[in-house]
């Protein structure tokens, strides 16, 4: 049972990871006083290095969420599912 709930725990990490990855690129960006020029950064300098590239292809990556977050739902359901079972299955003994 605990290998089920870890295995559907990291498959559920898996799929938000997009979205996790493009709003820590949207607070790095913000932190950064980055400010984007049509959708991509222009420029944007961390500490003497050009970020835009990085920054803009991070931020893109919420588009791949549109894949991955009914795969999400799925799996907290199964995940809401299993914990169920396990709890009346506890309960029983």
């Amino acid at each position: 049972m605990r290998v089920a709930f870890a295995i559907l725990g990291a498959l559920l990490l898996l799929c938000l990871l997009p979205l996790l990855i493009a709003a820590a690129a949207i607070l790095i960006a913000r932190a950064a006083g980055c400010i984007p020029d049509g959708g991509a950064f222009a420029t944007c300098r961390i500490m003497g290095t050009d970020w835009a590239d990085a920054l803009t292809t991070s931020i893109t990556l919420h588009w791949l969420g549109l894949v991955t977050l009914p795969f999400a739902a799925v799996l907290a359901v199964l995940l809401l599912l299993l914990a169920l079972f396990a709890l009346i299955r506890r309960g029983l003994r």
